[in-house]
């Protein structure tokens, strides 16, 4: 029950009506017997959204698509990792003081290394936009030499030169995926309701080859169902949905979250179930 001294967390962005992020963290809230609760708010002016966050006493703050960076100028503190992303996906609302984080940097790594070796490794990322700034930055970081691929092409040379990676080109170099250790989509394509879209001939796929798509609606893309069947090492686009935000709640809570709970709540709605 919501009582006066609930603390009250939120997503802010645009839009939010589909948002699974009030589901998993209500669901690790009552997991825990924790007094907070959390929402969703479709925001277009995100200055005044961060003074209503600093005014009301918002304890935490979910950033998405578009105000990932001009966030940032609204905020107290920065994380290191966050300032070397250049962009925040999470506020934490300290007695009126805001700190800026990216949870998305480390739940791409986390969901990665589940699967797969990382380090020295050769990936290809399809797409440059919000998600893959995180993304490129956490990959740079652990020594993946990128080719970044996007159209149009000059959106794949700005990350490439903010994240000090060498290779980048537009979608018809694809191919350079035969030789790769990694792949991430971290573009929309093959979501719903476009789900018979892929950016990825099948037969560039091979056993080698360890497979990340971010999209997770549907649960199993249609890149996804096909690095199974070339073989290739899979890693689902929940895992790293489901991991920023346990990061998230742990910042908001002090607890540390109930993953297997948030996880199973996540796969039933998206399952349908």
């Amino acid at each position: 029950m919501i009582k006066a001294d609930t603390k009250i967390c939120c997503l802010i962005g645009n839009p939010v009506e589909h948002s699974l992020s009030p589901l998993i963290h209500n669901t690790g809230y009552q997991a825990l017997g924790l007094n907070f609760a959390y929402t969703a708010f479709k925001v277009e002016d995100v200055e005044k959204a961060i003074e209503g966050i600093r005014g009301l006493g918002i304890r935490g703050v979910s950033i998405t698509i578009p105000h990932k960076v001009s966030a940032m100028k609204y905020i107290d503190e920065i994380d290191d990792i966050a300032k070397e992303v250049g962009a925040i996906n999470t506020i934490v609302n300290n007695d009126g003081v805001l700190y800026g984080f990216n949870t998305d940097y480390s739940a791409v790594l986390k969901a990665l290394k589940e699967k797969t070796v990382v380090e020295g490794k050769r990936a290809v990322l399809l797409g440059a936009g919000g998600a893959a700034l995180a993304i490129a930055s956490g990959l740079k970081k652990n020594g993946v030499e990128m080719m970044i691929l996007d159209r149009p092409v000059e959106q794949a040379e700005k990350l490439a030169r903010k994240v000090g990676s060498a290779g980048f080109g537009g979608f018809d170099q694809v191919s350079e995926i035969s030789s790769a250790n990694i792949l991430i989509n971290a573009t929309p394509a093959g979501m719903w309701p476009k789900v018979d879209e892929s950016l990825v001939p099948k037969e560039l796929l091979h056993p080698k080859l360890a497979v990340f798509d971010i999209v997770y609606n549907p649960l199993e893309t249609k890149l996804i169902a096909e690095a199974k069947e070339a073989g290739c090492t899979v890693i689902l686009g929940h895992k790293m949905f489901l991991y920023q935000g346990t990061e998230q709640f742990e910042l908001f809570t002090g607890h540390e979250a109930p993953v297997s709970v948030m996880e199973e709540v996540l796969l039933k709605a998206l399952e349908g179930g």
